[in-house]
């Protein structure tokens, strides 16, 4: 199978809590056929969204009339994002990798936000991904344009307003979880901020540039450790002796 004809599966279901606020923003799957995208399939929204993934994959590759032994890639918005929707995807992407034989590719949900920067705005050379706020702190990653010309996106980590404004990223890319001084303090230093646009079609974009990985080594990016996680821990600390 040559590059030209390659079929990816897209999957980005990293923060369906964060769609709906921008037009075309919605959990979902794409096919693409080389670097063409030949179908986008939204999850439904009436559903969970991890009980409509391999709904929506057989909607989409049925549409596309395109069989399963066919996709040679599969690409998976990994994060960060919510826990449940980044634990689906890359399970259901690495189980389907390992059935089909396709490779696996990890695409930062930065990369994949940072591609919907609408045309009609300036876009920034330096930008700035805010995501999965906890308290007065956000995690928060930078794209910007890579030694080879492509877009490369750093993961700074959970920071707080003043750090974040250090970053000196001209544009931002936020959700309505973004604690309120730190929009106030990025809007003071003159930076645009826009909310998130999900789009499977873009995570597949985004893939086409990144190298591919073993299936068992496809990870999520977690903003932060699991509150499950968190308290088990402190629970063992507690007990010991």
């Amino acid at each position: 199978m040559t590059a030209h004809s390659t079929i990816t599966l897209a999957i980005e279901t990293s923060n369906p809590s964060g769609c709906g606020l921008v037009p075309g923003s919605a959990p979902g799957v794409a096919l693409a056929r080389g670097r063409t995208i030949i179908g986008v399939e939204p999850m439904n929204p009436q559903a969970r969204h991890d009980d409509d993934l391999m709904p929506a994959i057989d909607r989409l590759a049925r549409r596309c009339r395109v069989m399963p032994r066919e996709i040679g890639r599969i690409a998976v918005s990994v994060g960060p994002g919510g826990f449940t929707g980044l634990r689906v995807a890359v399970v259901t992407g690495a189980m389907l990798a390992r059935v089909s034989g396709a490779r696996c590719v990890p695409v930062p949900t930065s990369l994949v936000l940072a591609r919907r920067w609408p045309a009609e705005v300036a876009r920034p050379a330096r930008m700035g991904v805010a995501l999965c706020a906890k308290g007065e702190r956000v995690h928060t990653s930078i794209v910007e344009t890579g030694p080879r010309g492509g877009p490369q996106v750093t993961a700074v980590g959970m920071l707080d307003a003043p750090a974040c404004a250090a970053l000196g990223a001209a544009g931002w890319i936020a959700d309505a979880h973004l604690p309120p001084r730190t929009r106030d303090t990025l809007l003071e230093s003159g930076a645009t901020i826009l909310p998130p646009r999900y789009d499977p079609a873009a995570c597949a974009e985004a893939s086409f540039d990144l190298p591919d990985i073993a299936p068992e080594a496809l990870r999520p990016i977690y903003a932060r450790e699991p509150e499950a996680v968190t308290l088990w821990n402190a629970r063992r600390r507690a007990e010991a002796p």
